[in-house]
């Protein structure tokens, strides 16, 4: 006995229009979207270009001019000299998470279940993005030269274990990375400090952070004040480990790899890092008949990398020199 497929009681149809997915689809694209941008957070702290149908993006980097005093009767002839170069960000292969669920009817008619995919497959992009983004700035900070004449290069700051546990060790090493960019001329807007959060909640409860007539924190809530007018910024996103080129099996095009077992934390300005964009958040939904359950998959193209080494400042826990 054969049984017409119009007879079923299709759970994501809505009023018989004919998609079988269209509830499906419509609670899955915002809720992802929603996961997905909630979780991200390193991405409003670095420069952002959106270009189409390339491979590639340049970002122009200046360097320094100056300044003259100028006579009665003399000319204006331009003599003040900037150096400029180009850095080339690369776009890697799509970012992609993807998730096959059995019997996608059944699946989705909890809504909790469905929640709980949508925001894991957006906290997944946004965690791989935050961390090659804090890897990229990290690297930034270990580059000795300026990329252009009249830049400086990155900084490193080597304050030894203690920096690692005790608080006031890292409030001091925080404000010798602020000093340190305010020597090299990054301006003091868009500067941001990430820590991991059990630095994080050390700091809040330090009093000096806490103070609300200096740093604006909160010892009841647990969240952390400015030092110095940098934001504070807790993430897990900081690497803590070594990442070896010959391990990274996604063979991006641009170099996230490193030995950062001595990170502690990440002070910089929005200048230091750049991402280049081809394609924002796209999800998409397949019934997979072979398989008896429907795909969904959530991807990204974008790249990014190093443009102003100045603009970064690695706190380590290795031995101070």
């Amino acid at each position: 006995m054969s049984v017409n497929a119009n007879s079923f009681a299709r759970l994501g149809q809505a009023n018989f229009s004919g998609d079988t997915e269209k509830l499906f689809k419509e609670f899955f694209v915002p809720e992802l979207i929603t996961a997905f941008e909630t979780n991200r957070k390193m991405v409003n702290y670095v420069r952002k270009k959106t270009i189409t149908n390339a491979k590639s993006a340049a970002f122009p980097v200046l360097g320094t001019t100056g300044a003259k005093y100028v006579g009665v009767g003399e000319s204006l002839l331009g003599n003040q000299k900037i150096a400029h170069n180009e850095i080339i960000i690369n776009v890697d292969p799509f970012l992609v998470s993807d998730v096959l669920i059995h019997d996608f009817d059944v699946k989705l008619q909890a809504y909790e279940d469905r929640a709980e995919i949508c925001t894991e497959m957006g906290r997944a992009l946004a965690d791989t993005e935050d961390q090659q983004l804090a890897q990229v700035g990290v690297l930034a900070a270990r580059v000795e030269k300026g990329i252009v004449e009249g830049r400086a290069g990155g900084s490193v700051l080597k304050r030894g274990e203690t920096v690692a546990t005790d608080s006031s060790a890292l409030i001091e090493a925080l404000t010798l990375a602020n000093v340190e960019l305010d020597n090299k001329k990054v301006p003091e807007a868009d500067r941001a400090a990430f820590v991991r959060p059990l630095q994080y909640a050390r700091l809040a409860q330090n009093a000096n952070v806490i103070n609300k007539d200096i740093g604006g924190g909160s010892f009841e809530f647990g969240l952390t004040g400015s030092i110095g007018g940098l934001q504070i910024v807790k993430t897990t996103s900081l690497p803590s480990t070594n990442i070896k080129q010959s391990e990274d099996t996604t063979k991006p095009n641009n170099i996230y790899y490193g030995d950062f077992t001595n990170t502690v934390a990440l002070v910089m300005n929005k200048g230091a890092v750049g991402t280049v964009s081809v394609q924002g958040l796209i999800t998409e939904t397949k019934w997979m008949l072979e398989y008896l359950g429907h795909l969904c998959v959530a991807r990204i193209l974008q790249g990014h990398g190093i443009l102003r080494p100045d603009c970064a400042v690695e706190i380590s826990s290795a031995a101070s020199e």
